[in-house]
C-alpha cells in the first residue's frame, strides 16, 4: 500500500514537472478570409487555437480579435506545411437530449459523405494539464495527429461518428456500393476497423457516387453551400 502511495506520488509529481516547464505553442498566423453570420468577410492574418474553440484575427495594426461559432460561420486558410487549404464551419452540437451548442469543425473530406473533425478534450484528472489553451494553438504537431481529434460524417445536418462507422455510417449510407468498396478493401488490403481506413472508404465511396451518372448531382458541404 505504501509503495503504490510512493508511485502515485511521484507519478503527479512528473506530470506536474512536465507541463510546468513545457512551453506554450506561439499562434501560428497564416493569410485567409473569416465569413461571420451576418455575411461581413474579413481577410488577413487569422490563427485558430483548438481547446479554446476560438480564432484569431490579427488587424493591419497588431490588434488582435478573437471570435467563437457564434459569431464567424466558417473560416479557411491555406496550410503550407499540408500543402492544402483548410477549411472550418460552423455547426450545431447536441449537447443532451435537450441542449445544444455551436462549434467549430475542420472539413477533412468534402463530398456526399462530408467528414469533420473536433479536437479531443483529454478526460481524467489531468484533463486540464493536457488540454490548456496554451498548449492547443494550431501547429503541425498536433493538426496532422489523428487521435487528437473525433471524427465525424454530417448527414443532414446530424453528426455519426467514425467510432462507430459500420452501424451508423456505412449500413445505412454507403451499401449501394457495398460490392465495390469490399473489393476495394481487399484489392488495397485496407482495415476498415481502423480511422485511415475508414476515411479512405468514405473518399472512395464520395469518388464513385460523383462519377456515377445517376448520382452525380450529389453535392458536398461546399456544393451545398454554393
Amino acid at each position: 500500500m505504501k509503495m503504490a502511495s510512493t508511485f502515485t506520488f511521484a507519478l503527479l509529481f512528473v506530470l506536474f514537472y512536465v507541463n510546468s516547464q513545457a512551453k506554450p505553442m506561439n499562434a501560428l498566423w497564416r493569410t485567409g478570409q473569416l465569413h461571420f453570420w451576418n455575411k461581413v468577410v474579413l481577410e488577413g492574418d487569422i490563427a485558430y487555437n483548438w481547446s479554446a474553440e476560438m480564432v484569431s484575427f490579427r488587424e493591419p495594426d497588431g490588434r488582435v480579435r478573437t471570435y467563437s461559432a457564434n459569431q464567424v460561420a466558417e473560416f479557411s486558410w491555406f496550410d503550407h506545411e499540408q500543402n492544402k487549404r483548410r477549411n472550418f464551419v460552423s455547426l450545431v452540437r447536441p449537447l443532451d437530449n435537450e441542449r445544444t451548442s455551436q462549434r467549430f469543425f475542420e472539413v477533412c473530406i468534402d463530398g456526399p459523405l462530408t467528414v469533420v473533425r473536433r479536437f479531443r478534450k483529454p478526460r481524467g484528472p489531468f484533463k486540464h494539464a493536457f488540454s490548456h489553451p496554451d498548449h492547443s494553438s494550431d501547429q503541425p504537431l498536433l493538426s496532422q495527429n489523428i487521435d487528437m481529434f473525433d471524427y465525424f460524417v454530417l448527414d443532414a445536418g446530424r453528426l455519426l461518428t467514425l467510432s462507430k462507422f459500420h452501424a451508423e455510417i456505412y449500413k445505412p449510407l454507403m451499401t449501394t456500393y457495398h460490392e465495390e468498396l469490399r473489393q476495394y478493401i481487399l484489392t488495397h488490403n485496407i482495415n476498415d476497423r481502423a480511422l485511415p481506413g475508414r476515411l479512405l472508404l468514405i473518399s472512395r465511396y464520395n469518388t464513385m457516387v460523383q462519377y456515377d451518372p445517376k448520382t452525380a448531382s450529389n453535392k458536398g458541404f461546399s456544393g451545398a453551400n454554393d
